[in-house]
């Protein structure tokens, strides 16, 4: 490349992370940046279906392959798994097992409670995407090593503290999230539901963007909000990682550092959290966690 075509890339760079300042990040921040990120727990229908339409739909369950890292509790509505490698979609029931590498999903009206081998439970709010990528726990060294995917939606964790590292990561099209405490929830949603060219642009031209992000094409948000005690550290595609600390929430958007973190208080923290996954701080952990 020539010393022309490399002054004329850096200005349309500049030129772009310009525009980006001045009419998308506006856009999420306001006199009560909290609040605002509050409302990305809201249910957003996704513009593309979460379970892909050469998906056969079967109410026929079978289990997956290997040993079962956790076990369904309880389902509203109608929701899905879809085992690694497999091009069907079974309905799931309580007591089902879930495997590794399973795929969840939620419809406009469904949740999914679930208790997962490595002592934490989990909660999919409707419409949501959950792939639980990795699930370990060593009951002899009281060691994890979960890592999950959130494609799209809203999930609520609560995962019990062991003595060894807490190495429990949710991964989403935009972020890497980190667990250091207990109570938290993840959203995926759209920046906003209608797109300007602008977006559309901005999106096209993203290099960080995921060819398994459901929406392809709309750029992202992702947030995060934590329970009183707990506490998350939250890395966007570029920059280091935010702190968010207990009854607080932060954002990190398509292709750009996570945003600092902002407090929301017990109350509104406890009010969504409720929200995303209701009931799921009673729900029963088995015997040998007690």
């Amino acid at each position: 490349m020539n010393l022309r075509n490399r002054k004329a890339l850096v200005v349309c760079a500049l030129a772009v992370a310009g525009i980006f300042c001045l009419s998308v990040v506006p856009s999420l921040h306001s006199a009560d940046p909290g609040k605002d990120l509050l409302k990305r727990f809201n249910v957003f229908k996704p513009k593309e279906p979460l379970i892909p339409e050469n998906v056969k739909i079967s109410p026929d369950f079978k289990p997956g392959t290997g040993p079962s890292i956790g076990t369904v509790q309880k389902i509203q509505g109608t929701a899905y798994v879809i085992h690694q490698n497999q091009m069907v979609a079974y309905t799931l029931k309580n007591n089902f097992l879930l495997y590794q590498n399973d795929t969840l999903v939620t419809g406009k009206r469904s949740r999914i409670n679930a208790i997962m081998n490595d002592r934490s439970v989990l909660a999919l709010a409707p419409h949501a995407k959950l792939v639980l990528t990795q699930i370990e726990y060593d009951p002899d060294t009281e060691t994890r090593s979960t890592f999950m995917n959130l494609l799209w939606g809203s999930v609520r964790f609560i995962v019990q503290k062991v003595k060894g590292k807490p190495n429990f990561r949710v991964k989403t099209p935009t972020a890497v999230a980190g667990v250091r405490g207990t109570d938290f929830a993840l959203s995926v949603t759209p920046i906003s539901d209608k797109m300007s060219s602008l977006e559309r642009f901005l999106a096209a031209i993203n290099p960080v963007r995921e060819a398994h992000a459901q929406v392809i094409g709309i750029p992202l948000i992702t947030t995060a909000l934590t329970g009183t005690g707990s506490t998350v550290g939250l890395t966007g595609a570029v920059g280091g990682t935010a702190i968010v600390g207990p009854a607080s929430v932060a954002g990190a958007v398509t292709g750009a550092a996570a945003g600092g973190a902002t407090v929301v208080g017990a109350t509104a923290a406890a009010g969504v959290l409720g929200s995303v996954g209701p009931g799921l701080a009673t729900l029963a952990m088995p015997p040998e966690f007690d």
